[in-house]
């Protein structure tokens, strides 16, 4: 969002990625109710504002758009099995967080490149409507275009990202109360999902520049679907 900020985008990253860890130590390994997991939960909101807004800086700065499709894709399917493990309740329609970003990426791409505006609303909303299934899903595809499209100016940005996680929430708090909840339960159960602000301050202080090792952007890819693993195997030895 600006260029003066005190974090790189590598240090940014493996903030995400550690807050990620966080949110998923608690979804399969905690209580929900108790303290350590709200805490976590909280913090782990950060990440997938972050990851999407990288997404949308990787449409701008990528080499090859079919290479960045490609590795999102590998890694979704590599992450999958874990993923699947981890839900078992929810059946096989249910998908992991890079398949959200893979389509996110292909939204972008649709906006940019089909000129007939009715195909071109059309296909955006596919690769939304698509994500119902996937993990954050239609919250991460619309911050994904949101940030490519005020990529030029912070303050939509900042405005749009906002609008997006006031529905998050909303939805978060209407999925309880359909489930019975009451108002006080679904609104205290909810609460974590303020944790999302956190971002913003992180990507105020994201001065957007590369990290120093090449490798770095390999980091998520690989650490994805390694720790849902990981998580998954320790949950066998409860």
């Amino acid at each position: 969002m600006n260029e003066s900020g005190k974090l790189s985008r590598d240090m940014l990253k493996y903030i995400a990625i550690f807050a990620m860890l966080l949110d998923h130590i608690a979804w399969y390994l905690l209580e929900f109710s108790s303290p350590w997991a709200q805490a976590f939960h909280v913090v782990g909101r950060i990440t997938a504002p972050v990851m999407c807004f990288f997404l949308a800086q990787g449409y701008v700065y990528t080499r090859s758009l079919p290479r960045y499709f490609g590795r999102l894709l590998t890694f979704a399917a590599l992450a999958q099995i874990p993923w699947y493990l981890l839900h078992p309740g929810k059946g096989w329609l249910t998908f992991n967080f890079l398949f959200t970003l893979a389509l996110s990426l292909l939204a972008i791409h649709a906006w940019e490149k089909i000129e007939n505006v009715p195909l071109r609303l059309l296909a955006v909303v596919a690769c939304v409507a698509a994500s119902y299934y996937c993990d954050w899903h239609i919250f991460a595809p619309l911050w994904c275009l949101l940030f490519y499209l005020f990529r030029e100016d912070k303050s939509k940005q900042l405005l749009s990202f906002t609008g997006v996680a006031l529905f998050y929430i909303e939805e978060t708090v209407r999925a309880r109360l359909d489930a019975g909840f009451s108002l006080h339960t679904a609104l205290r159960t909810a609460a974590f999902t303020l944790g999302v602000f956190l971002a913003i301050p992180l990507l105020l202080f994201c001065n957007n520049k590369k990290g120093k090792y090449k490798w770095s952007k390999w980091v998520f890819y690989a650490f994805y679907p390694a720790h849902l693993l990981i998580i998954y195997l320790i949950t066998l030895l409860q």
